[in-house]
């Protein structure tokens, strides 16, 4: 089907129930006769969650996918070839999901306009709403850091603007639009719009598994930080922590939260709880990460093609637990080499763990690095110590300006390490990615993702990235 976003169409019936995610959504329905009860919609509201552990989202690319891109990480090619063109950042080999994501955007915007028509309590709608537009503000983020340039660090020459907006449901062919891609600052207007309503409207509690107000903060705060927005940045992450909704760990904690099924420092995590939605040997987080079944197993289990480099774990100064999570695995292929162990089949399957999207630990970096850009020092050195102490570190002194920031920017590429941030870090800094597969001097086409070329072909409106 050659029509833009034809994709969406799965979700109502018209087509196929074959798409591009490996988790299919078992709740989809028809939302024209469905989305009339409370009943209906709940169903729909599972659906949107599911869609956040497809392989192109979290339940593989937005992790394992994007480490294997950036600087932490050597690809170790005993996994069939898998993650080798990442690691060498070769052009076209990058991450996606386009159809997946614009067709859980469809199904939120659905949601939302069914609301009104719903016999929910008052109370009951606007929560629903906090949290779709929440998830909507997510998904939207997401692409905006795959396909388009950063705020602040924008190669004007290059620049293609961001993505198009989709804000309204689409039920039959009739109403499919073709959009131009939005400029850069309206998404992110967007962005602020929903995340507003969200910050009002969703739940205060239900966490970590469920969109809370926390949840809506700390999407807040790292919007952002990716905006230059620092006051918002800092604000927003301190609300984020003062609910309560994760817990800083301490160091005698900080290992064993990472074998805990649900790790304690969770603002929003995606769930994985039935066996069937483990994306399984070939394709999962664990299995791209180790080469364990288990942490003091011997047995053999998946590929652990994506490893730190040397350069990677000599970062950690001598005593930094973090160091810790990261300890030779099995032979494979003949070749033993040190792992990262923060995922290990948690939820008690296999190649299945829960994946943490926001965590406490970077919430006070987000701050830390708003208050430094800020000018407030002290404030900055104050977070950046609470991260390094806890860490089994003495705390530094006297830092200011890029070489506090330098710390700060360290310390999140320390601790969010193999959590999927690295190479989004380096992208909205604007920073070369150094590695010995070959250097990416920033603005290079390989920092943005193509825009699937079925989409350009059925659509005029939209323009292709540069390289492309």
């Amino acid at each position: 089907m050659q029509k833009f976003l034809a994709i969406l169409l799965l979700l109502v019936g018209i087509t196929s129930c074959q798409r591009a995610l490996e988790i299919e959504p078992r709740q989809s329905i028809d939302a024209s006769r469905a989305l009339t009860t409370p009943e209906a919609v709940n169903s729909a509201i599972a659906n949107v969650y599911s869609y956040l552990k497809a392989q192109v989202i979290y339940g593989r690319d937005l992790v394992a996918t994007v480490e294997a891109m950036g600087d932490n990480t050597q690809i170790i090619n005993r996994a069939g070839g898998r993650y080798v063109n990442q690691g060498n950042n070769v052009l076209g080999s990058h991450v996606g999901g386009w159809a997946t994501y614009y067709s859980a955007i469809n199904e939120i915007n659905l949601i939302l306009e069914a609301l009104p028509n719903v016999s929910f309590s008052a109370t009951r709608r606007a929560e629903i709403e906090g949290e779709m537009r929440c998830i909507r503000a997510l998904l939207y983020f997401n692409m905006m850091r795959i396909y388009a340039w950063d705020p602040g660090v924008i190669v004007t020459q290059f620049d293609r603007g961001g993505v198009p907006l989709m804000l309204t449901g689409v039920l039959n062919l009739t109403q499919i639009t073709q959009p131009a891609r939005a400029p850069i600052r309206d998404v992110y207007q967007q962005l602020y719009r929903d995340l507003q309503e969200a910050i009002q409207k969703a739940p205060t509690t239900g966490g970590p598994h469920r969109i809370t107000r926390g949840a809506a903060f700390a999407l807040f705060a790292k919007v952002a930080l990716y905006n230059g927005d620092w006051e918002n940045a800092s604000r927003y992450a301190t609300e984020a922590i003062n609910t309560n909704v994760g817990r800083f760990v301490t160091n005698a904690n900080y290992v064993a939260a990472w074998r805990e099924r649900v790790h304690p420092e969770s603002i929003l995590e995606i769930l994985f709880q039935q066996e069937a939605e483990s994306h399984g040997v070939n394709e999962s987080n664990q299995s791209a990460f180790t080469t364990r079944v288990a942490l003091t197993s011997t047995s053999l289990g998946g590929w652990g093609a994506v490893v730190p480099t040397t350069q990677f774990l000599a970062l950690h100064q001598t005593g930094d637990i973090r160091r810790q999570l990261y300890q030779p695995g099995v032979n494979r292929s003949n070749i033993v080499v040190e792992e990262c162990t923060k995922f290990l089949g948690k939820t008690g399957t296999i190649y299945m763990d829960n994946i943490p999207v926001f965590r406490v630990s970077e919430m006070i970096l987000i701050r830390a690095e708003a208050q430094a850009r800020l000018g407030n020092t002290a404030q900055a050195i104050a977070d950046v110590n609470t991260i390094r102490t806890r860490c089994g570190l003495p705390p530094v002194s006297g830092l200011t300006g890029s070489a506090l920031l330098d710390e700060i920017i360290l310390q999140r590429r320390l601790e969010l390490a193999f959590e999927g941030d690295r190479w989004f870090d380096l992208k909205r800094l604007g920073r070369d990615v150094i590695k010995a597969t070959g250097n990416l001097q920033y603005g290079d086409p390989r920092y943005l993702a193509p825009l699937p070329v079925r989409e350009i072909q059925a659509n005029p409106s939209l323009v292709q990235n540069n390289g492309y």
